[in-house]
Protein backbone atom coordinates (compact mmCIF):
# COMPACT_ATOMS: atom_id res chain seq x y z
CA UNK A 1 0.00 0.00 0.00
CA UNK A 2 2.76 2.44 0.90
CA UNK A 3 4.74 1.64 -2.22
CA UNK A 4 1.75 2.23 -4.49
CA UNK A 5 1.08 5.55 -2.73
CA UNK A 6 4.72 6.61 -3.19
CA UNK A 7 4.63 5.60 -6.87
CA UNK A 8 1.39 7.53 -7.34
CA UNK A 9 2.92 10.64 -5.72
CA UNK A 10 6.02 10.41 -7.93
CA UNK A 11 3.92 10.01 -11.07
CA UNK A 12 1.76 12.97 -10.06
CA UNK A 13 4.86 15.10 -9.48
CA UNK A 14 6.33 14.14 -12.85
CA UNK A 15 3.01 14.84 -14.56
CA UNK A 16 2.80 18.32 -13.06
CA UNK A 17 6.41 18.99 -14.12
CA UNK A 18 5.66 17.84 -17.66
CA UNK A 19 2.57 20.05 -17.86
CA UNK A 20 4.55 23.08 -16.69
CA UNK A 21 7.37 22.31 -19.12
CA UNK A 22 4.94 22.01 -22.02
CA UNK A 23 2.85 25.04 -21.07
CA UNK A 24 5.77 27.45 -20.62
CA UNK A 25 8.89 25.89 -22.13
CA UNK A 26 11.14 28.92 -21.80
CA UNK A 27 10.03 30.16 -18.40
CA UNK A 28 12.69 28.35 -16.40
CA UNK A 29 15.48 29.52 -18.68
CA UNK A 30 14.27 33.13 -18.63
CA UNK A 31 13.94 33.15 -14.86
CA UNK A 32 17.58 32.16 -14.48
CA UNK A 33 18.90 34.54 -17.16
CA UNK A 34 20.56 37.90 -16.40
CA UNK A 35 17.56 39.64 -17.98
CA UNK A 36 15.26 37.92 -15.49
CA UNK A 37 14.34 41.08 -13.62
CA UNK A 38 16.17 41.62 -10.35
CA UNK A 39 19.62 41.27 -11.88
CA UNK A 40 18.77 43.93 -14.45
CA UNK A 41 17.41 46.32 -11.82
CA UNK A 42 20.51 46.13 -9.63
CA UNK A 43 23.37 46.55 -12.07
CA UNK A 44 23.78 49.39 -14.57
CA UNK A 45 27.23 50.11 -15.99
CA UNK A 46 28.66 53.60 -15.60
CA UNK A 47 27.14 56.11 -17.99
CA UNK A 48 24.12 53.99 -18.89
CA UNK A 49 21.71 56.02 -16.73
CA UNK A 50 22.96 59.25 -18.30
CA UNK A 51 22.60 57.75 -21.78
CA UNK A 52 19.07 56.52 -21.07
CA UNK A 53 18.01 59.92 -19.69
CA UNK A 54 19.37 61.61 -22.79
CA UNK A 55 17.47 59.13 -24.95
CA UNK A 56 14.18 59.84 -23.16
CA UNK A 57 14.67 63.61 -23.40
CA UNK A 58 15.65 63.45 -27.08
CA UNK A 59 12.63 61.30 -27.89
CA UNK A 60 10.29 63.68 -26.04
CA UNK A 61 11.64 66.65 -27.97
CA UNK A 62 11.35 64.82 -31.29
CA UNK A 63 7.78 63.58 -30.69
CA UNK A 64 6.06 66.81 -31.74
CA UNK A 65 8.05 67.18 -34.95
CA UNK A 66 7.52 63.53 -35.86
CA UNK A 67 3.81 63.82 -35.17
CA UNK A 68 3.51 66.96 -37.30
CA UNK A 69 5.36 65.33 -40.17
CA UNK A 70 3.19 62.20 -39.95
CA UNK A 71 -0.05 64.18 -39.75
CA UNK A 72 0.84 66.08 -42.94
CA UNK A 73 0.76 62.86 -44.95
CA UNK A 74 -1.92 60.91 -43.05
CA UNK A 75 -5.35 62.51 -42.78
CA UNK A 76 -7.35 59.60 -41.34
CA UNK A 77 -8.04 59.88 -37.62
CA UNK A 78 -7.52 56.14 -37.03
CA UNK A 79 -4.03 56.31 -38.50
CA UNK A 80 -3.20 59.40 -36.48
CA UNK A 81 -4.49 57.84 -33.26
CA UNK A 82 -2.45 54.70 -33.92
CA UNK A 83 0.67 56.79 -34.47
CA UNK A 84 0.14 58.74 -31.24
CA UNK A 85 -0.47 55.49 -29.37
CA UNK A 86 2.74 54.02 -30.81
CA UNK A 87 4.70 57.11 -29.77
CA UNK A 88 3.30 56.86 -26.24
CA UNK A 89 4.21 53.19 -26.02
CA UNK A 90 7.74 53.91 -27.21
CA UNK A 91 8.14 56.68 -24.63
CA UNK A 92 6.85 54.41 -21.86
CA UNK A 93 9.29 51.69 -22.91
CA UNK A 94 12.20 54.13 -22.77
CA UNK A 95 11.08 55.39 -19.37
CA UNK A 96 10.73 51.82 -18.10
CA UNK A 97 14.28 51.00 -19.14
CA UNK A 98 15.48 54.13 -17.34
CA UNK A 99 13.49 53.22 -14.21
CA UNK A 100 15.15 49.81 -14.05
CA UNK A 101 18.55 51.47 -13.74
CA UNK A 102 17.55 54.25 -11.37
Amino acid sequence: MRISLAVFAAVALLTVGAVVALAAPGSLGRAASPEGGAAQAVYCPAGVVKQLKAGVNTYRKRMVADRTRYFRTHKKSKQRAAFVRLQSQQLKALQKRLAKCS
